[in-house]
């Protein structure tokens, strides 16, 4: 592989194109997660809370969504279970972003599919985006594959 990612004509470390919503409850974690991926290229919305972020997901719709469990009244546990089970949410990748690692067996628990990956606070910056690329690479790839199964030729 060249300079380009599993994105396609994407420069590797740049997220142009992509739209991630960053769901944490702590206002300075929030602006530094969305500083960080828009600083590498990507358009972010944000959600305080587990009922907003389902809100912004199904009217936005983003490629991806980073997901802090810790969270007062709807937490990300119960926000990732209606994500997944929502039809217009379900097969958008999430990324739990936690302070709890402990928290990791609640999310498997839940009978709705894993999330794709899983970050523990306080996170690398160079980790968390290249968690997020694998994450997005993965997703295109299957995007493509089931394109590709649904309409051979």
């Amino acid at each position: 592989m060249d300079d380009r990612s599993l994105l396609g004509d994407v420069p590797l470390g740049r997220l142009n194109g992509v739209c991630i919503l960053v769901v944490d409850d702590d206002e300075e974690i929030r602006t530094f997660l969305a500083t960080l991926l828009s600083d590498h290229g990507a358009a972010v919305l944000e959600a305080a809370d587990g009922d907003r972020a389902l809100e912004v997901a199904i009217r936005s719709r983003p490629d991806l969504i980073t997901l802090d469990l810790s969270m007062p009244g709807t937490d990300g546990i119960e926000a990732f279970s209606r994500l997944r089970n929502a039809p217009e949410t379900g097969q958008i990748p999430v990324c739990i972003i936690t302070g709890y690692p402990e928290y990791r067996k609640l999310i498997y628990d839940r009978p709705v599919t894993a999330p794709e990956g899983f970050v523990n606070k306080p996170c690398d910056p160079d980790q968390l985006v290249r968690t997020i690329r694998r994450i997005l690479g993965l997703a295109k790839r299957k995007k493509d594959r089931d394109r590709t199964t649904t309409h051979p030729g």
